[in-house]
């Protein structure tokens, strides 16, 4: 079956292209297209200035030969967008002039044909993650339902996702639906404080590195710092300035993002590592469990991915891999999990999805990836994958969802490869 068009994709990223007719124009919009980025090409630049003056794209993908012609008035309304829209030029010439020319037009990257693909959605991809910063969650955990509210309405304001708990003994069942990424935690609290609270939080292993951050009216420093020393991060006084919260959150959340893709991420492609993806499929079995939903999860390998190394080098294979972290990434956003399970094995967790539609996602996805082509030089490649998919029964548990995935991979890498075969767990 044939990949289908881009087009009716949904797509998370929209992107202008100018001139329609550029030689590399129809290649790119299907490439790109196959990650989720829409690229809406024009034939004439003033519609092109038009359309992104009504409706912003996320970036513009320009031929530098085109912005040769372009009058003084043209260059200057350019010029104008450029500084809220990111502008990648294109071109034929590698040279030091015309990529200086394409800097002065306020374009942040630049390309050379025949353009590598894979580059070109790194650049995009940095740029989307600029554009596109994270929202924090947090847990507000204070008995005071309005001192929380205020609390929680500063955070919101700031951008934040904010879960409130005014009940400490409810404090280990939201954290064990919605992790966050602080918890923000009074002192005083009728049945359990907050020195007890964070201690019980510090029992559990998975919840180690997230930063605890006492709010409290507490002055005492001795009295501070012991509850420093049994669990907390930070201590801040009661009543705070919006400012100084937002600040001392912020901080906090940035030092801990950066500490857990150390600790939970692959480091070449991103994504969750191995013992990280087994430890969050069991937490979404158990979620499973309880509210009785679906829960369904995929192993995907690369077929003869051993050939492409040894045929375009290892770090053509690389490339490869990458490729496919980055479709899994588009193609897979929300609740579900996506990891690098090892090598060339990728990992999928579906909460919330039955069998039938899983296999259909991940046909689709094969799909796609099957129609990428792969750069080594000037050698063009294509690969393939295979991929089997287990469902959860009702008393499913982590490690036999995993062994009836891997089951189904096998079929499918017996069955001639490049399909996909599933099977309930």
């Amino acid at each position: 079956m044939p990949p289908a068009d881009p087009a009716q994709m949904s797509s998370s990223s929209s992107y202008y292209q100018w001139p329609a007719d550029a030689s590399d124009a129809s290649d790119l919009t299907r490439q790109l297209g196959y990650y989720g980025y829409q690229i809406e090409a024009f034939a004439d630049f003033d519609d092109l200035l038009t359309a992104s003056e009504r409706q912003p794209p996320q970036g513009m993908l320009l031929s530098c030969e085109g912005l040769a012609t372009l009058t003084e008035a043209a260059r200057t309304r350019l010029r104008e967008l450029a500084s809220a829209i990111p502008l990648i030029g294109i071109s034929d010439d590698g040279g030091i002039a015309a990529r200086l020319a394409a800097v002065r037009m306020g374009c942040r990257a630049y390309f050379t044909r025949p353009c590598d693909t894979a580059s070109l959605l790194d650049a995009l991809d940095r740029i989307a993650a600029v554009e596109e910063r994270a929202v924090g969650r947090i847990l507000v955990i204070d008995d005071s339902a309005a001192m929380a509210g205020l609390h929680a309405a500063y955070l919101k304001d700031a951008g934040f996702l904010c879960d409130i708990v005014t009940d400490p003994f409810r404090a280990l069942d939201v954290l064990e639906e919605s992790p966050p990424e602080l918890i923000l935690l009074d002192m005083h609290m009728p049945g359990a404080n907050g020195e007890e609270v964070a201690k019980v939080i510090r029992q559990q292993d998975r919840y180690l590195s997230i930063p605890i951050v006492f709010l409290s009216a507490e002055q005492d420093v001795s009295r501070q710092r012991e509850a420093m020393s049994l669990g907390g991060d930070e201590f801040l006084e009661k009543p705070i300035q919006p400012a100084h919260l937002i600040s001392a959150v912020r901080s906090r959340i940035v030092r801990y993002r950066a500490l857990r893709s150390r600790m939970v991420c692959d480091s070449l492609t991103g994504l969750l590592n191995h013992s990280t993806f087994k430890e969050r499929l069991e937490a979404e079995v158990r979620r499973s469990r309880r509210r009785g939903g679906a829960l369904s999860m995929a192993i995907l390998d690369i077929d003869h991915f051993k050939l492409v190394n040894d045929t375009y080098g290892h770090p053509a294979g690389d490339r490869v891999i990458k490729s496919l972290a980055r479709l899994l990434r588009q193609r897979l956003r929300g609740s579900e999990l996506v990891a690098r399970y090892g090598g060339e094995e990728f990992a999928v967790g579906l909460p919330e999805a039955p069998l039938e539609d899983a296999m259909r996602k991940l046909d689709e996805i094969r799909e796609r990836f099957a129609a990428i082509e792969h750069h080594a030089g000037q050698q063009t490649f294509r690969v393939t994958l295979s991929a089997g998919v287990a469902q959860s029964g009702a008393q499913g548990q982590g490690d036999v969802l995993i062994q009836a995935a891997d089951e189904a991979l096998y079929e499918a890498k017996h069955g001639g490869r490049n399909q996909v075969r599933g099977r309930a767990g």
